[in-house]
């Protein structure tokens, strides 16, 4: 579900902007800005306010104005939104912030001064970043504008605590009674899931000094990382995937393997001191018509329920493992597993093996077998976007690369990172898929020579639009491509048509013999994973979750407002998490304590 209208081509040279000039000094530019900014929101000007954007100028707010995760799209739009929130929302302390203000030429025909700068308001305190556009005749105007909310005034993160053991019980007892202590009072936030968002968002509350607990099904934390295939790893650096608070070591692997991010999510839960309860589930959940939930647990066997004023959803990035239904599937004598149940390809030597899905897990199962000798094959239904680790990295993560073994500020490189609207980075995504298909021209004219099929994805912007939609359907070459050009790994495509006890017929009546067939098919709706944790009547009111809203944000995930109460949704990647859960915790606290201002919903 991708509803996004307000795609516009990028202020190149010639269009609605000028080359910035060499000589310019992006320092007094960006002075200038924050003097006319300090005026116009000082005042409350929503006019003069929207006046310093290009008539395709937009806003994004992550949620300072707004409360919620909002774009206002184009000069017109601008007007309305800040005509409605300036008013109630005193604006003060406007300065520059690292890295503050330089001139940015991506491409010959674009060229823009970047500024970044904080403000505050009654409540809070914020960062920006805004992109100027020089214009023929009307000087420096905004083309996009980011306002992100950073730390609430009354309420800043707690201080570091002494440590010393104080009371009769040591750290390890005291941690276990304080978990145990859930037995009879209520956390303020309950969380479900210790996967990256579950910790991540409990870290965040925890630094505000609210009380949560986690939820986890497994018997350990880091269990869902544990139990994939043996030869998972990271698909990308770990540059973009620390944790909040606590960075990975130095001489950290690069593509970091699945058991030992596992260890990191329980070292990371012990040493934050998070709350958990393991092997507990829900068992049963409700809320009232004042929004007040009812959530029946069970953990060890033992029922338990909890009153929490806030709940937090942190299950799964998509929904629950998706296996088709395949005619025949029954009698079929060979062994038939999902992706998310298959182990390894050690017990496989001399067998015949098909995998069936063509995304990342599909690549990492077929490539495992492949390296050791394995007869495999992928079956493909729809093409997938490609792209080399060697092309596509420097330019997707290179602000969280390390640059001559030095890290960057990850603070300033989320800030950057999530700057940018929907519409421009639609048109980024473009430019950089065309040119990473002309880098890759060996390596995808290789794979369809084999009887793969690529594409450049939704409108041709690559990951940036089927990360929104599907959330897969592409990958990152780790070394599965070189299998299939050369015919290690075969490639058939279309699908099962229907199994009998010893072949597999494939559409078209191909028939084929195969021991093991793998289902790296992926994953159903994260809906689903929502309805069978908290039923059906609470799943009925969520709004959709994945999926781009008109004005270019994510339907529900993140959101203030997601159709249930007191309900928010945290997925998505580390990096992801690492960013939001801390825009999740900085409007949970503001609403425990009675200050938080509505969402702007119009």
């Amino acid at each position: 579900m991708y509803k996004f209208k307000y795609s516009h081509p990028l202020p190149t040279h010639g269009t609605e902007g000028v080359e910035v000039p060499a000589n310019t000094d992006a320092a007094k530019v960006a002075s200038e800005l924050l003097d006319k900014l300090s005026k116009t929101l000082g005042a409350g000007d929503a006019k003069s306010f929207a006046d310093l954007f290009l008539e395709h100028g937009v806003w994004r707010d992550r949620p300072a104005f707004t409360w919620d995760y909002r774009t206002f799209n184009f000069k017109e739009r601008i007007l309305t939104a800040a005509t409605d929130l300036l008013p109630s929302t005193p604006i003060k302390d406007i300065k520059i912030l690292s890295p503050g203000a330089k001139v940015e030429r991506p491409y010959p025909d674009l060229s823009y001064v970047q500024v970044n700068f904080s403000f505050a308001t009654d409540k809070l305190t914020a960062s920006a970043v805004a992109n100027l556009i020089l214009t023929p005749s009307l000087g420096w105007r905004i083309w996009t504008l980011a306002t992100i909310i950073e730390s609430l005034i009354n309420f800043p993160e707690l201080p570091d605590r002494d440590g010393h053991m104080t009371g009769p019980h040591s750290w390890h007892d005291q941690r276990r009674l304080d978990a145990d202590a859930f037995e009879e009072v209520d956390p303020e936030v309950l969380i479900i899931g210790g996967g990256q968002g579950g910790l991540m968002n409990a870290a965040r509350l925890k630094a505000l000094g609210v009380n949560a607990l986690i939820i986890e099904r497994n018997a350990r934390i880091g269990d869902n990382w544990r139990g994939r295939y043996e030869a998972l790893s990271l698909h990308f650096p770990y540059w973009g995937d620390h944790f909040p608070y606590f960075e990975y070591p130095k001489h950290w692997p690069t593509y970091c393997p699945a058991g030992k991010i596992g260890d990191w999510f329980e070292w990371y839960a012990s040493a934050m001191e998070l709350l958990v309860w393991t092997s507990s589930s829900v068992t049963n959940a409700s809320q009232d018509t004042e929004g007040k939930w009812t959530i029946e647990v069970s953990r060890n066997g033992k029922k338990r329920t909890f009153h929490p004023k806030q709940l937090i959803m942190a299950t799964s990035l998509a929904g629950v493992p998706y296996s088709p239904t395949i005619p025949g599937r029954a009698e079929f004598k060979g062994t038939v597993r999902h992706s998310t149940t298959h182990d390894s390809s050690r017990e496989w030597v001399g067998k015949r093996v098909l995998v069936v899905g063509t995304s990342s897990s599909g690549f990492d199962t077929a490539y495992d077998f492949a390296r050791r000798g394995i007869d495999v094959t992928l079956l493909q239904r729809s093409p997938t976007y490609i792209m080399s680790l060697t092309n596509s990295v420097p330019r997707m993560l290179g602000l969280f690369a390390p640059v001559d073994g030095k890290r960057p500020d990850l603070e300033v490189a989320d800030r950057l990172a999530n700057a940018l609207p929907v519409g421009p980075g639609e048109e980024f995504g473009l430019r950089l898929s065309a040119q990473l298909t002309e880098l890759d021209y060996d390596l995808l004219k290789g794979m369809e020579d084999r009887g793969f099929k690529t594409w450049r994805g939704q409108r041709g912007t690559g990951t940036q639009t089927l990360g929104y939609t599907k959330n897969g359907g592409f990958y990152f070459d780790a070394g599965a491509c070189e299998q299939i050009i050369n015919g290690n790994i075969k490639v058939e495509q279309g699908w099962i048509d229907h199994l009998t006890q010893d072949k597999v017929i494939l559409n078209g009546n191909r028939e084929e013999h195969f021991d093991l067939i793998i289902l790296a098919t992926g994953f159903s709706n994260t809906i689903d994973s929502i309805r069978a944790t908290l039923g059906d009547d609470i799943a009925s009111r969520v709004k959709p979750i994945w999926g781009m809203d008109e004005e270019g944000e994510l339907n529900s995930a993140w959101r203030s407002d997601i159709g249930v109460p007191n309900m928010w949704l945290s997925v998505g990647t580390l990096m992801a998490s690492r960013f939001h859960s801390q825009k999740i915790a900085l409007r949970i606290k503001p609403r425990l304590e009675g200050i938080s201002g509505e969402p702007y919903l119009k």
